[in-house]
């Protein structure tokens, strides 16, 4: 390797050895149960927001009181930190919160006889602990260690890696001189006749230009570029541009996160790290959280929860008044309670003038309120892969030999070429394809034979496509897409209404329009609508199926002020017309899906139509006919050349891949909790040689295996089941139930649909399964079934009693995508000729990786290059930092440049596949392999997905649910999502 080039690991996972923390002291108290149960009873009955502010009073008094490295679990099973506590200073706190609680304000608290629960916290023992204590590996175990060190060792961690300046630098070309040949490939000459050559990039190096920018850690174990802001004051770039004030003011800070987590059979915890890009919010009171400069002496940024008032936020009120009776710094306080009173009055003026209320977000100061949303903001998301290569480095320079990093292989295996990847051709091909007007790609759209033999495995001679429009621009895109879909077909030319046009012998399409039935509204009468061309849907003897592809925009419809979010999703579900379309057409047995015709508007812009894009363009009409294909359980023989791509293919191929979606159900509209979302979905080889794989799904509403096409329908007639007759009313007892209703469906597929020697594997998120399957837990991967005394079933398929499977999977492949709990990709240097300073940076990687573990099995890591990242200035970020980010360009369309410093940097995902519970004779490598195949290969998707197909396709069942946008988590929702 060249001199200055530093050896990079593959990810950004780091062990946790007892050298990392070695001579930390740490402070805890581990409080009785009774403490706890005590401590449920203060927080009462209330909604959320009253239940959080005991807790909201107490640990935001102690992060003030302590300096900040203080963390106390919110069910109060114990308090940590890296200071002493005075059992007099929680005796004071809790005394005053459970003063607060009875409705008495500080005066009166702080005289109220110290109550048995302040008592009780304040006499927990303070034991002192050495850190290594929990961190000596023991030989072929799991580590074990307690709740509070996941919160304490990212705290130690993080100050050590702050003790050092962060060295950043951007990439620099290496170019050689080529000859540059005229478009037929002969070469090009100049006056003289001489060959012309040109420049070409074969590398990248460092620039020798590096600088230093210092990193403060933060009460929440990671690190701050504090004093090095990003934005367009900051990113200097004097080309002119106007700029509103408001966005001129915006901007971001840099964040680095230390996560302390487990692998399977690593004897050591690991570390994972990341780079993010955390936007400032231009006030507080719309804001859910904030940072807060201490000052120095080694105290950590502060990063403290908002508590709501009314409509709006501000910090604990409560524990401010209480700090200031303690003496606290009473600057910092006023500040604090004196932007909260000059934004409220805006907030209130606007309010009586009936607009919106307006902030222009203040210069950096001691006070950072964070984005709570992805808004339009002047400094986009995402740090780049530049960044997490700098982070590698700066923590091998910072750590040492102390550094030491999991270690991980590439898997040697191969995938099968997609219809969407690029293809190989010379470059005088590709300019007389271009010249003829033909694609430079394929669209991914299954060839027209294998849909029909899709089709008919599913018991069906024909598949009719009914088009449901209202815009004429929508239906030529409809048009242009099922062209180019069926190259070879009959012409569609321009239909009437109502005629049917047949593509192939056996697939047709007829085009309606039909603006009222899919407007929106909840008034409107769908079954009337519904009578002028319910012919089309008509069938002889149900030898037809048939598929709904309908237009749609965005509903105009906001928020109202005070209305709760989950009764705007509820009003915004019965206006939007796409959810009662759908419902309508479910219950008729017609799955559909939904393109869009507006564009929305942006800042006070309208909605504009869209336009029919050039031939290979119009990538969402795409992906909406690709996706009717998969909601019709349509599937191509793109899966069976994947899996027999393997060496052991046979085996693979012999195998039903069973998906498993389960999702905690967010309360409804009216307050009731509803059971958890459970859809397994099973994917079936052929009966014979080179036939069409099927795809059946079972869930607790419909109780049997039907049809994917037929489950969807099922489905989503009905509304998300309610817990009624007082079944499942703890958290533990509804993951115990729905982990019940995964065993129902899994005897079920063994009785009903498997032959006696077929083999069948189960595929699970294991972020979202792990309170329903003990198996699942890392922390029991060196332990066997009968070892764990819990009475939950270890694994999916291994129950134990009555309506348990008569037989259990060959395997189940654990997956595991959440963003802070699998390995993240370092880009990495190739060997490079050590004469010279310069190396090939190998930014990207779409490959298997196998972890080099300690004992047992490995576990594997598919990272993935996300779609966006491909596209035409995805890169942004794999040569420079956002500190370096041109803001561009403004003014006519062809002068315009592009905004580096707005734009999202996009950077690798990844996907943990592990096996567990592998049968006697089974292979895991070509199980791995396998499942790794069929999140290359998907069935309406023209890249690469997060999971494999089985367990995609039970997700996306319940994605589509009418109900799903008001009844999802709020971090499953792309618009409500916040921003780190």
């Amino acid at each position: 390797m060249a001199e200055n080039t530093v050896s990079l690991p593959s990810t950004l996972t780091l062990r946790c050895t007892p050298a990392l923390v070695q001579g930390q002291k740490v402070y805890v108290r581990n409080f009785p149960r009774s403490v706890r149960d005590e401590w449920e009873k203060l927080k009462g009955d209330g909604d959320d927001e009253q239940k959080n502010l005991p807790y909201s009073t107490a640990i935001t008094y102690l992060k003030f009181k302590t300096g900040g490295y203080v963390h106390l679990d919110r069910y109060l099973n114990y308090l940590v930190s890296l200071e002493k506590i005075d059992d007099d200073m929680l005796r004071h706190v809790f005394r005053c919160v459970v003063g607060y609680s009875q409705g008495l304000s500080t005066d009166q608290a702080i005289l109220l006889d110290v109550p048995p629960l302040a008592n009780a916290i304040a006499g927990t023992p303070e034991q002192e602990f050495e850190m290594t204590r929990f961190l000596k590996p023991l030989q072929d175990k799991q580590p074990k260690c307690p709740d509070w060190m996941y919160v304490a060792v990212p705290w130690v961690i993080s100050k050590r890696l702050a003790e050092q300046q962060f060295t950043i630098y951007d990439l620099v070309p290496i170019t050689k001189q080529v000859p540059d040949n005229e478009k037929d490939g002969s070469p090009k000459l100049d006056a003289e006749g001489k060959q012309v050559y040109k420049s070409r990039t074969i590398g990248w190096k460092a620039n020798p230009n590096k600088r230093k920018v210092t990193y403060l850690p933060d009460s929440r174990g990671g690190l701050i570029a504090w004093d090095h802001p990003v934005g367009r004051k900051y990113n200097v770039r004097n080309d002119g541009t106007p700029v509103n004030a408001a966005t001129e003011a915006q901007y971001a800070m840099s964040r680095l996160s230390v996560a302390m987590k487990t692998e399977p059979n690593l004897v050591d915890p690991v570390v994972f790290l990341e780079a993010h890009v955390t936007r400032v919010h231009s006030n507080m009171v719309f804001a859910k959280s904030t940072h807060i400069y201490q000052g120095g002496d080694g105290l950590p940024i502060l990063h403290t929860e908002l508590v709501r008032s009314g409509s709006v936020r501000e910090v604990n009120q409560r524990a401010l008044e209480l700090l200031a009776r303690d003496k606290m710094d009473v600057s910092l306080l006023q500040e604090l309670n004196s932007r909260v009173t000059r934004e409220r009055t805006v907030v209130e003026k606007a309010a009586a003038d009936g607009e919106f209320p307006s902030f222009i977000t203040p210069g950096p100061g001691a006070i950072r309120p964070l984005m709570p949303k992805n808004d339009n903001f002047a400094v986009g998301t995402g740090p780049g892969t530049l960044h997490l290569r700098l982070l590698a480095e700066h923590v091998t320079k910072v750590l040492g030999e102390k550094a030491t990093w999991v270690d991980f292989a590439v898997e040697p295996m191969n995938f099968e070429p997609r219809p969407t990847d690029k293809q190989k051709m010379t470059p005088q091909e590709r300019i007389l394809r271009t010249e003829a007007g033909e694609l430079l790609h394929t669209i991914g759209f299954p060839p027209p034979e294998e849909i029909a033999a899709s089709v008919h495995a599913q018991g069906f001679e024909q598949l009719r496509i009914v088009c449901l429009w209202y815009r004429h621009k929508t239906r030529l895109r409809m048009i242009n897409t099922l062209s180019l879909a069926f190259p070879d077909g009959t012409p569609i030319g321009d239909p009437e209404d109502g005629d049917e046009v047949f593509l192939t012998p056996t697939i047709s399409v007829i085009f309606r329009k039909a603006e009222r039935f899919l407007s929106h509204g909840d008034e409107i009468n769908r079954a009337v609508e519904f009578k002028a061309f319910e012919d089309d849907f008509a069938s002889s003897e149900s030898q037809v199926m048939v598929g709904v592809w309908c237009e749609t925009e965005i509903p105009a419809l906001k928020r109202k002020e005070k209305e709760k979010r989950t009764a705007f999703l509820l009003r915004k579900e019965r206006y939007d017309g796409k959810f009662q379309v759908r419902r309508f057409l479910a219950k008729k047995d017609f799955v559909c899906q939904f393109t869009t015709g507006m564009k929305p508007g942006s800042f006070g812009n309208p909605s504009t139509e869209i336009n029919p894009p050039k031939p290979g363009k119009d990538h969402s009409g795409y992906m909406s006919l690709l996706d009717l294909y998969r909601s019709l359980g349509i599937i191509d023989q793109r899966l069976a050349r994947a899996i027999a791509k393997d060496k052991k293919g046979h085996e693979a191929a012999d195998l039903v891949y069973c998906g498993i979606h389960a999702r905690r159900q967010a309360k409804t509209a009216d307050g009731k909790h509803t059971k958890r979302i459970i859809v397994v979905t099973a994917l079936f080889p052929p009966e014979e040689e080179d036939g069409a794989w099927t795809m059946k799904a079972w869930t607790p509403l419909i109780g049997a295996w039907v049809p994917y096409r037929q489950a969807i329908t099922g489905f989503h007639a009905s509304d998300y089941a309610l817990h009624v007759d007082g079944k499942g009313q703890t958290d533990k007892e509804r993951w115990a139930e729905a982990a019940a209703h995964v065993e129902d469906a899994l005897a079920d597929l063994v009785r009903d649909e498997l032959e006696s020697d077929m083999g069948y594997v189960v595929m699970v998120d294991g972020h979202a399964c792990r309170r329903m399957w003990t198996g699942l837990h890392n922390e029991n991967q060196s332990y066997q079934e009968d070892d764990i005394a819990d009475p939950r079933t270890w694994l999916p398929g291994h129950g134990k009693g009555k309506n348990a499977p008569r037989r259990r999977p060959a395997a189940v492949i654990r997956m595991n995508v959440a963003a802070d709990e699998v390995p993240q990709y370092v880009p990495v240097a190739r060997e490079s000729d050590p004469d010279v300073e310069m190396e090939a940076i190998q930014f990207t990687s779409a490959k298997l990786h196998r972890a080099k573990v300690d004992f047992g099995n490995p576990f594997w890591v598919l990272f993935n290059v996300p779609r966006n990242y491909q596209a035409k200035g995805g890169d942004l970020g794999s040569k420079f930092t956002r500190w370096d980010a041109d803001p561009g360009k403004g003014g006519e369309e062809g002068d315009r440049e592009t905004n580096e410093l707005k734009t999202p940097w996009w950077a690798m995902t990844a996907t943990e596949i592990y096996p567990v519970g592998v049968a006697g004779g089974v292979d895991r490598t070509m199980l791995v392999r396998a499942t790794a195949r069929l999140c290359h290969q998907t069935v309406a998707w023209s890249d690469r997905s997060r999971y494999p197909v089985p367990l995609h396709a039970a997700k996306q069942l319940d994605l589509d649910h009418p109900q799903y946008r008001r009844s999802a988590p709020p971090e499953e929702l792309g618009d409500e999502a916040t921003d780190e």
